[in-house]
């Protein structure tokens, strides 16, 4: 399986979740993936809603990335880190 189609499966997983906001960029994507020694590598940088709880929704994230890639391609996840990069008002 090409590394786009985990890339696409967390972008969308990100998007399924209310309180952030994906980051995104001309220049670069909201997610980054990287497979080294069989390991997947997922990396999503995102902004939170002001008022929530950054820990607990990045936790939801992860598992949210986790179970749809599990899911649909019935690959284990070995990192899956969500980059807070700021607060969305």
């Amino acid at each position: 399986i090409n590394k786009t189609v985990f890339q696409s499966i967390a972008e969308i997983s990100l998007k399924d979740v209310e309180d952030i906001v994906p980051v995104e960029s001309r220049f670069a994507k909201s997610v980054g993936v990287s497979i080294e020694d069989n390991k997947l590598k997922i990396s999503a940088d995102v902004r939170v809603k002001y008022g929530v709880n950054a820990g607990t929704v990045s936790s939801q994230v992860q598992n949210h990335i986790y179970e749809n890639i599990l899911f649909m391609t019935g690959f284990k996840t070995s990192d899956i880190t969500v980059n807070v990069v700021g607060f969305e008002i």
